[in-house]
């Protein structure tokens, strides 16, 4: 499919503004695995944008891991300086991060899913937090539900916002998947309803997400993923009504590129066939409408290609908008998906951070080092064009797991900001990098021209009914005389 606006250059005009590297650099490991591992958004009420980070960690001992750890972070970052606000370790790891103000009480919850550890064993585990910017409270901890991607929205219209989780369910030797409905109380955290597809077949859901997609007053909910196991795995879209009571499906979209076969990924084991890692809902090309886009890769029989695709929902039909792939060497995949206006156009840009690497990769030394993928579209509702494209490497490799956008600074523009996981040897470190858009020339330029243009525009309609007042009160007095 054809596609415009690429040029070299494009990869030029994006500044690095910062680097973070984690306090086991060098002597341990921490990994931002996942790809719903990383949020941005003012959650302590200060008026700026925190960023709060997960995964695992862990320090070398004679080539052993010892002190497996989540290390949960909520960083700030004011233009010149990068802050670590909070940190705190627990037995476990951290797979998914979302905040939101679940209960309407102006505190924003903080919603954990991962794995918990105690003298017992290890568990899945869904956990809430709240933070005042000074002190770190654990509200509540669910226990034994898997939890991949988070989402808060008012579902049934109630009044209510409800949370919702994806995530594995155990069924050996297959794994199916299961939506999960909530609502937290202010204390108590419930489990509402939950539903479970994929156990003959085997699916996983990996991202969720909810919105009134066509308009009519209804919130639908979006879960995507892959049905029929890794090894023939087919991309996997769900549209889902809850009504208070019942979780209906409403549409049920698979797809792949070819029929037989999968990819490796960069240690020889099987990645899959066609996968989704992460979806978005939002209106991108300014029709009233939101489309869904989805983020994933797609086997073509000889290489992984990373897959971006654009949906539309009518209410009864499934639009397939716009599909483009791209291979840049044996695998690339996008991993995660942030919409937002990162270059001052006006205009909402679909992000998207990834992965590129070779087979056997991992193993051998004389192959290319891994990369991460920064990329940046913009969709029109036709066309489909790549903006900025960046690839870097740090270490033996790297991987761009997740990405999230807005103004983290105060400064008026909008930052990027990718977080994952690079290594060197048996060590590994989430590589936090802070990115903006240059603004050149003929964009300030242009954006200066359309102010003059509208200022000149008001000046005229201003001048306008200056003299038509005054004609007007000039003609009221020779009608008093």
């Amino acid at each position: 499919m054809p596609i415009s606006g690429l040029t070299k250059a494009q990869s030029d005009s994006i500044i690095l503004e910062w680097e973070q590297h984690w306090e086991t650099y060098g002597v341990g490991g921490c990994c931002n695995f996942g790809t719903h591992n990383f949020f941005v958004g003012d959650v302590d009420g200060d008026g700026s944008l925190e960023m709060l980070t997960g995964g695992i960690m862990y320090y070398l001992s004679d080539d052993n891991r010892t002190g497996v750890e989540a290390p949960f972070r909520i960083w700030n970052w004011n233009g010149e300086k990068f802050t670590l606000e909070m940190n705190e370790n627990w037995p476990g790891a951290i797979v998914s991060i979302y905040a939101a103000d679940s209960d309407g009480d102006g505190s924003t919850e903080i919603f954990l899913g991962g794995g918990a550890a105690n003298a017992t064993g290890s568990f899945a585990s869904l956990k809430i937090l709240n933070w005042n910017g000074e002190i770190l409270t654990s509200r509540a901890c669910y226990e034994g539900v898997s939890v991949n991607s988070i989402f808060a929205s008012d579902v049934d219209n109630d009044g209510i916002t409800e949370i919702l989780t994806v995530g594995s369910a155990n069924n050996d030797p297959k794994s199916s998947t299961r939506l999960v409905i909530w609502q937290w109380t202010g204390n108590e955290l419930v489990l509402k309803q939950s539903i479970e597809w994929g156990v003959e077949n085997g699916a996983r859901a990996n991202s969720v997400y909810a919105l009134d997609l066509n308009n009519d007053g209804e919130v639908e909910i979006i879960t995507a993923g892959y049905n029929n196991n890794v090894q023939n795995s087919r991309g996997q879209i769900r549209i889902w009504h809850w009504n208070g009571d019942l979780i209906v499906l409403e549409k049920s979209e698979e797809w792949c590129t070819v029929d037989e076969g999968y990819g490796l990924d960069i240690a020889g084991n099987p990645l899959g066939n066609t996968i989704v890692n992460n979806l978005k809902a939002v209106d991108v090309d300014g029709d009233g409408f939101a489309e869904i886009i989805t983020g994933g890769f797609a086997y073509d029989g000889a290489k992984i290609l990373a897959q971006l695709r654009i949906w539309n929902w009518s209410g009864q039909n499934l639009m397939l908008e716009k599909s483009f792939e791209w291979a840049t060497e044996d695998i690339t995949e996008v991993k995660s998906i942030s919409i937002d206006d990162v270059d001052g156009d006006g205009y909402k840009e679909i992000v998207t951070s990834g992965f590129i690497g070779v087979y056997g990769g991992f193993s051998d030394e004389n192959t290319a080092p891994e990369q991460a993928q920064l990329r940046i579209w913009k969709w029109d509702g036709a066309l489909l064009t790549l903006k900025i494209d960046k690839a870097w490497f740090i270490g033996d490799g790297v991987t761009g797991w997740n990405i999230g956008t807005g103004d983290i600074d105060n400064d008026g523009t909008v930052e990027i900001v990718t977080v994952g996981c690079m290594y060197e040897s048996a060590l590994c470190d989430p590589d936090l990098r802070v990115w903006s858009i240059s603004r050149n020339s003929s964009q300030f330029l242009a954006g200066f021209l359309a102010t003059v243009a509208a200022m000149t525009f008001l000046m005229v309609i201003g001048i306008f009914y200056f003299f038509k007042r005054k004609k007007k009160t000039l003609l009221e007095s020779k009608q008093i005389k």
